[in-house]
């Protein structure tokens, strides 16, 4: 005994099925950056700096699994592209799980306005940059 089978087409002659979308809504939220606030995170290290004119203060949080080398940190020149070294006052050693703050101070005419970047240190090893907070 022989089977037919059947098979029916219906469409326009395309083989995946169409759907209908529906378009989503896009919400455009703007970024806010304060002038003087900066941040920093990676692998265990955060760290926030807290400008006003030349003067600041530096939290670091070490949830690294091991001691932070004392931190360093200079700018650069957002106008001038010149490197200017910042002073951390009173800087130490952070142990592995240990939160510390350090004020800091730049030389007179470095502002939170005058900034491009800012680059933090540790043992005088560049960590990277932070970013605008």
């Amino acid at each position: 005994m022989a089977g037919i089978a059947a098979v029916g087409c219906t469409g326009n002659g395309s083989s995946t099925p169409s759907r209908s979308q529906t378009p989503t809504a896009t919400v455009t939220v703007p970024t806010v950056i304060t002038p003087g606030e900066f941040s920093y995170s990676l692998e265990g290290v955060v760290v926030t700096l807290a400008l006003k004119t030349n003067l600041g203060t530096m939290v670091v949080d070490n949830e690294s699994d091991h001691n932070l080398p004392k931190p360093g940190i200079y700018v650069i020149d957002g106008t001038t592209a010149e490197r200017i070294d910042g002073t951390v006052e009173d800087a130490a050693v952070i142990p592995e799980g240990d939160k510390a703050t350090f004020q800091v101070r730049f030389p007179q005419g470095v502002d939170e306005k005058s900034i491009g970047l800012v680059i933090l240190l540790f043992g005088g090893a560049s960590y990277g940059a932070f970013a605008p907070a």
